[in-house]
């Protein structure tokens, strides 16, 4: 067996040796770690102290970012160059989304905030909790749902288009049969907005029809929501 093939086998099969176990928990800790460290810098009060450049709790973060960063690296180069079939592992969305994860680590690295990329910086920074993906890969319920979705795709895409066509349909009634009657719903879509939140049954409480028409609409899209996600 050539020492590609092994290497390969060692890094994408968990249960191909002991080493092999070890390795998909290493990966696994370091994506926590650095799941971690995103969300506790966005803390108000370690955000304030990470500002600074050269305080303690930047250094610590950094530090551990970069710790991450360089194992998912290494991880992708190693899988990428001893790929079987390169195209394939070029061209599948698990590569994009590991390659998306440590993309914003270099470009923030060598990039200054100004107001002219802030934007754009906070965009990357985002990208980061694509890391999170990584994990699909070390479970096997994980790709089973994965691939589920994949094979039910065309279904899908036609219970979503009927979904946003309802949405549309009783926002645009709703709208009509509050207008000038209700000031939380000025448009077609902030009444698109309500009917997204009482069709998921979610129903926020933020906007809610005042007017005997529009609990009349409200009472119809309620049922016939339930009756959608039964099916």
């Amino acid at each position: 067996e050539k020492f590609s093939n092994k290497v390969w086998k060692f890094l994408n099969n968990p249960k191909s040796s002991k080493a092999a176990t070890v390795w998909a928990w290493l990966d696994i800790a370091f994506i926590m770690v650095s799941v971690t460290c995103l969300i506790v810098e966005t803390l108000p009060e370690i955000k304030v102290m990470a500002a600074d450049n050269s305080s303690r709790e930047y250094k610590i973060l950094f530090t551990l970012d970069t710790i991450c960063v360089g194992f998912f690296t290494f991880d992708l180069i190693s899988r990428g160059a001893t790929a079987p079939d390169r195209k394939a592992f070029l061209t599948s969305l698990m590569s994009w989304l590991d390659f998306l994860a440590i993309l914003p680590y270099f470009v923030l690295l060598f990039t200054k905030e100004s107001n002219n990329t802030i934007e754009i910086l906070r965009v990357l920074r985002l990208a980061r909790v694509l890391r999170v993906f990584k994990l699909v890969r070390r479970s096997k319920k994980l790709l089973l749902i994965a691939h589920v979705m994949k094979k039910s795709t065309s279904e899908l895409s036609l219970l979503v288009m009927v979904w946003l066509m309802a949405v549309v349909v009783f926002g645009s009634f709703l709208y009509y049969a509050e207008n000038g009657h209700n000031k939380n719903i000025t448009s077609i879509l902030g009444a698109c907005w309500w009917a997204v939140a009482t069709m998921s049954t979610v129903g926020y409480g933020d906007v809610y029809p005042q007017t005997t028409w529009g609990k009349v609409i409200g009472t119809v899209v309620v049922f016939l929501s339930m009756i959608f996600l039964a099916l």
